[in-house]
């Protein structure tokens, strides 16, 4: 599986260190350097065939004439691109020699409703299969491979008490770790105040996600990869988070 990435701004520095540094969390807020205990056992920098770093959306103005002179040559199996131009996602279906291209919306304006059926289209004319999730934790792309997506965990407990928690597949940032290690030895006594406790570790990493309300799953992309993440290890500790996720954010959360 070979990885290409196109970007701009921190979701992506912290999407491609992740993938090829996982030791650098503790730099992004998690841990701490004194408590860092190496937890992320992976490196997946030999996947890693492309990393180019764009400017920020707004510095190109509103059109760019020649979007593949900014973008340059791109060949690899799986494409990532994070908060780039509309001008240049328009173009990448035709531009980048991929299989597949994952435009993940961790903001409502990096990719709009309109933008992503355009690019949609033009991947299903290339051949090419397309993803948007919105967050990127939010749901599966072809680097569930390598163990990233809607994360999942095995979690051993002792009675009420999490004993030992495994991180089966991580949300692309590398959160559900920090999540991992914060709850281990956790009592849940009170459900309210355990689901507040995965949550308040979640941002503590911190999770990214914005915060603007997004029109299409009616609440802040940031608020959708809460109810994910403590639904998700919710159910890994065998208590049932159904009643903690709205009833409008469930199809994005349970399925």
């Amino acid at each position: 599986m070979e990885i290409g990435v196109l970007y701009s701004g921190e979701f992506g520095k912290r999407f491609v260190s992740n993938l090829a540094y996982p030791d650098s969390c503790p730099h992004f807020g998690a841990c701490g350097i004194d408590e860092c205990d190496h937890c992320k056992a992976y490196d997946f920098s030999d996947r890693i065939v492309l990393v180019r770093e764009l400017d920020e959306p707004a510095s190109y103005g509103i059109y760019i004439e020649k979007p593949e002179e900014i973008v340059g040559k791109v060949e690899c199996e799986i494409l990532v691109a994070i908060n780039l131009h509309p001008d240049i996602i328009a173009e990448l279906p035709g531009i980048a020699d991929v299989r597949s291209i994952i435009i993940p919306v961790e903001h409502p304006a990096w990719l709009s409703v309109g933008l992503r059926e355009q690019v949609r289209r033009k991947c299903e004319e290339a051949g090419i299969k397309f993803y948007t999730p919105k967050p990127f934790c939010s749901s599966n792309t072809p680097l569930t491979n390598l163990g990233f997506g809607k994360p999942e965990f095995r979690v051993e407990m002792n009675g009420n008490v999490i004993e030992r928690v495994e991180v089966v597949k991580s949300d692309p940032c590398g959160n559900a770790y920090y999540v991992a290690r914060r709850m281990q030895g956790y009592e849940i006594s009170d459900l309210r105040e355990f689901w507040k406790e995965i949550h308040q570790h979640q941002c503590a990493y911190p999770c990214l996600a914005s915060m603007e309300r997004d029109a299409e799953i009616k609440e802040a992309p940031f608020h959708l990869a809460g109810y994910v993440m403590v639904y998700q290890f919710s159910r890994a500790c065998g208590v049932d988070a159904e009643s903690f996720v709205p009833e409008h954010m469930r199809r994005f959360v349970l399925e």
